[in-house]
């Protein structure tokens, strides 16, 4: 999407590929929610590459200075005139090199790595509304708001969608998923038929809300968010179940707070009344 905002060009002449070793002998790998933040600044770079070059190639076509050129809406053009040639225009001249800017090689293909000189640090606050039956231990999240800041947002339905999912984990982890193994050391939660896993009609309608604080330290301005709602949502919950039974005394409950451990915890607490 970016790539295709950056050029100026219809979203559908961008390819992106990924994990093909043919393509990128080298690298790390993505992990700690940096694939936007690092990935997206390396392609950066490879546009502003690719941009300069055009830019060379479009001044001698149009025969003008380079620095007479402004791009804009993928096409450079003479600035104070309707002269123009597009982007698709100047590849081709690349790979086609008649008419060609003499020293200037052939072709557009670039690569870039890019190496973040700072952590980004995204930041947020989760709120969880539970409802706590007494009578079964059963626990129901009815709200769950939250309100992240992961930097310039490219695409906000993606951002939305990482926050929704991590949410939808961090209700497992908190709720309802635990690895069991029995005396013998054999795993009994090995199928989703023995380990739970949140359904829908665990899930509540998530309400999101952000801010923007750019991050100083990439050329997108972007922060991750793939670890946002995991790391909020658990504690907020848990916390939230902790604050509905305080007044029994109860003050921890290790997760997951199923209905046995919860139900247990309120009979314990009740006895020492």
């Amino acid at each position: 999407q970016f790539v295709a905002d950056y050029l100026g060009i219809p979203m559908e002449d961008v390819e992106i590929v990924h994990g093909d070793t043919e393509q990128v002998a080298f690298g790390m790998g993505t992990y700690g929610s940096r694939s936007l933040a690092v990935g997206g600044s390396a392609i950066v770079k490879s546009i502003e590459k690719v941009l300069e070059k055009g830019a060379k190639i479009a001044a001698h076509k149009l025969e003008a200075a380079v620095e007479d050129l402004e791009y804009a809406g993928g096409k450079w053009t003479v600035k104070g005139t309707d002269k123009s040639i597009s982007f698709a225009d100047v590849s081709l001249t690349a790979y086609v090199p008649h008419d060609y800017p003499e020293g200037l090689e052939p072709g557009m293909d670039y690569s870039s790595f890019y190496d973040p000189a700072n952590f980004t640090y995204p930041f947020g606050t989760h709120i969880a509304v539970v409802e706590v039956c007494t009578d079964t231990g059963k626990v129901t999240v009815q709200r769950f708001i939250t309100v992240d800041d992961v930097g310039n947002v490219i695409n906000p339905m993606i951002v939305d969608g990482q926050v929704h999912g991590g949410v939808v984990q961090g209700i497992g982890q908190a709720l309802l998923e635990e690895v069991v193994y029995d005396d013998n050391g054999q795993m009994i939660t090995g199928s989703y038929m023995d380990y739970t896993m949140p359904r829908a009609d665990d899930v509540p309608f998530i309400e999101t809300d952000r801010t923007v604080t750019p991050c100083p330290h990439n050329p997108l301005g972007a922060k991750g968010v793939g670890e946002a709602g995991t790391i909020g949502a658990a504690p907020a919950i848990v916390n939230a179940v902790v604050d509905a039974l305080a007044h029994l005394g109860i003050k921890d409950i290790q997760m997951p707070l199923s209905p046995l451990r919860v139900w247990t915890a309120i009979q314990e607490a009740k006895a020492k009344a």
